[in-house]
């Protein structure tokens, strides 16, 4: 398969995905995967929709039954000229994940949908991601969402991943490799949670969303660059990936070094988004690598992405991202570190609240507070990131220019909504 184009002209959307997948796995002469959990001396194949509810249910329910000896094994077979041979990667389960964002807040409804996957013999480190779709996803849901889509009555969309997989491959190089991919499948035990407030306390109750087909796992190219907080503070990517390198730390760094690595990696950001039309659904500073020549990667994008059909939907979806970027930085649990002293931002352990993170975004946070009741010409106009204008920032695009991708996700809806007529 050398066109991944040719997968929109399939009769159906199995043949589609089946199409990408072999266009995706030929890259690296993949045939399959199968999936172990190994306990101790014990080792057990498992479904690949198990596989996250397995790993996360002990966290989710506070129940953590897991031994500290259990793993997760990914087995790739590979083509090669004499056969096929097998590549292994392997995850400790037992452990829960310790990367400097995440906190076991209660009121988390999303449990996360990527793993860390290593090969010890060649030092090489992937990502397994799972693809889920959360917002309902019915058969009329999608022909609403088809109908508004052509009929142009909206001016953005959610798209769920499967169906803009193409929209990711003409654009690679805004995203990780995607380095395999499985076929599709439903998840069949919930674990997207509804919170639940009562008297007696929060009560998580699992939401069974329609997902038929829709969800897959795929093996990305684990990038080894930080996201925007670290890299402002000239941290290097491993930092984050542990929360206790927080327990012991010492940054000195230059306020107006740091400011301008924060305030251009956002606005490169934004101009990203800009030129692709689209983005992915969940937007956080933690969820964008700034690589060595300052270029931003999406290193999230499971749960699909927002797309726009217009130039309003675009810079509506700007707006959007910039606030979900502004509001993980207030939250930072890495600047909260941090305060400025004259000239110079200081970092460590001792300091454990600070203002510093809300000082820096408290006026791009006060003119995006407006959003929902000023034009949205205004607020361009209005907002600056750093010494960026936004209005600078976001290119304009005739209206025509929106129609591949446009025409592309209609497609894809189409062969999925055939799939229930067959």
């Amino acid at each position: 398969m050398n066109n991944h184009m040719s997968c929109l002209y399939e009769k159906s959307y199995c043949n589609y995905f089946q199409c990408i997948r072999e266009y995706i796995n030929s890259k690296n002469s993949f045939e399959g995967a199968s999936y172990f959990i190994r306990i101790g001396s014990k080792t057990v194949a498992i479904q690949k929709y198990l596989i996250f509810p397995t790993i996360y249910r002990h966290i989710a329910s506070r129940d953590y039954t897991l031994p500290e000896d259990s793993h997760l094994i990914v087995s790739l077979r590979k083509r090669t000229a004499t056969g096929v041979d097998t590549i292994e990667y392997i995850t400790t389960i037992g452990e829960r994940r310790n990367d400097i964002y995440f906190t076991e807040y209660h009121s988390r409804t999303k449990l996360p949908e990527s793993i860390l996957l290593k090969n010890p013999k060649e030092n090489d480190d992937k990502k397994l991601i799972e693809a889920r779709v959360y917002h309902p996803a019915t058969e009329e849901g999608m022909k609403k969402l088809k109908k508004s889509l052509d009929k142009r009555f909206i001016d953005n969309f959610y798209i769920p991943l499967s169906l803009s997989l193409i929209l990711l491959l003409n654009n690679q190089e805004y995203f990780p490799n995607i380095y395999y991919i499985s076929r599709p499948y439903t998840i069949e035990i919930p674990y997207v949670y509804e919170i639940i407030y009562k008297t007696s306390g929060i009560i998580k109750k699992p939401i069974k969303i329609f997902n038929d087909n829709l969800n897959f796992l795929s093996i990305i190219e684990f990038e080894k660059y930080p996201t925007i907080e670290p890299y402002s503070l000239n941290l290097d990517y491993k930092f984050e990936l542990n929360k206790n390198n927080l327990d012991n730390f010492e940054i000195q760094i230059n306020y107006d070094d740091f400011t301008h690595r924060l305030y251009n990696s956002i606005a490169k950001t934004l101009e990203t988004i800009s030129i692709l039309m689209f983005s992915p659904e969940d937007m956080g500073p933690h969820q964008i690598i700034i690589d060595n020549n300052g270029n931003i990667r999406f290193i999230d994008f499971a749960s699909g992405i927002k797309m726009s059909t217009n130039q309003k939907g675009l810079e509506k979806i700007i707006f959007e991202a910039l606030k979900d970027i502004i509001e993980g930085i207030a939250e930072s649990p890495l600047i909260k570190h941090c305060t400025k002293n004259g000239n110079y931002v200081i970092c460590n352990e001792k300091i454990k609240e600070s203002e510093l993170p809300k000082i820096l975004v408290a006026d791009i946070e006060r003119s995006l507070k407006e959003y929902y009741n000023s034009n949205i010409y205004s607020l361009i106009k209005n907002i600056k990131i750093g010494n960026n204008k936004l209005i600078d920032i976001i290119k304009q695009h005739r209206e025509d220019k929106f129609e591949e991708n446009r025409e592309i996700v209609s497609k894809a809806i189409e062969l999925y909504l055939r799939s229930y007529n067959s």
